[in-house]
């Protein structure tokens, strides 16, 4: 009886036993059904009579990897994290801007520098183009608290001119109606002042709180 040799087809790879002497033929391989010309494998030939006794050697199993212990480095992990991936790691408590979450320049800063964000108004800081002021602006802009101050001094000196010379004045007319009694020049004493506390008020925020004029704004071209 012929020997018989292991064929493998070159299109689907499988192998099947055919006659040793088709080496070097064409034939078609009974699987695929796609013609090719035969090469007979080195590795085996088998004997007449072998047939279905031999066995194919079983495949060699390869071994499980070990799995690393719970309490391993943190090197054997993939990511580096070792055996706790939600630890904390660090713990930042430095103040941060809510906008951008750039770290503030202190716990007491308002204005991030990053994003010019305002922790307190909750605003974005803005840029404008202004003009210098001149000497000019600022006399303009502190006129009117002078002009108040002025006026608080000319009625001071008209109540007391009124209050303790007009009286003793010879008098006539409708300003004798308004210098004789008491209860009048109370009343006018009362309203002058008055009128004093408002050009006081107003000349201390233009004089003393705010003393800078507005600015300018530069109008783009």
């Amino acid at each position: 009886m012929a020997a018989s040799a292991i064929i493998t087809c070159p299109e689907c790879k499988k192998k099947f036993k055919g006659k040793d002497d088709l080496q070097g033929k064409k034939i078609r391989c009974p699987f695929c059904k796609e013609p090719f010309v035969v090469e007979v494998d080195e590795e085996a030939t088998i004997p007449p009579g072998a047939g279905a006794k031999s066995a194919k050697k079983p495949a060699e199993k390869t071994p499980p990897k070990p799995v690393p212990a719970a309490g391993g480095d943190d090197d054997d992990d993939e990511f580096g994290q070792g055996s706790n991936p939600y630890g904390i790691t660090k713990l930042d408590l430095a103040p941060r801007c809510p906008n951008c979450a750039n770290e503030m320049e202190s716990e007491e800063a308002v204005v991030c520098l990053f994003c010019g964000y305002n922790t307190l108004s909750r605003t974005w800081g803005k840029t404008k183009k202004v003009i210098e002021l001149t000497f000019r602006d600022y006399f303009m802009h502190l006129l009117p608290g002078l002009l108040a101050v002025l006026g608080v001094l000319l009625f001071i000196a008209g109540t007391i001119y009124y209050c303790l010379v007009l009286p003793n004045m010879k008098k006539w007319g409708w300003l004798e109606m308004i210098t004789d009694h008491e209860s009048t020049r109370l009343w006018i004493a009362s309203l002058i002042l008055f009128i004093c506390w408002g050009l006081g008020y107003f000349a201390f925020n233009r004089i003393v709180l705010n003393t800078k004029p507005p600015d300018k704004l530069k109008e783009d071209k």
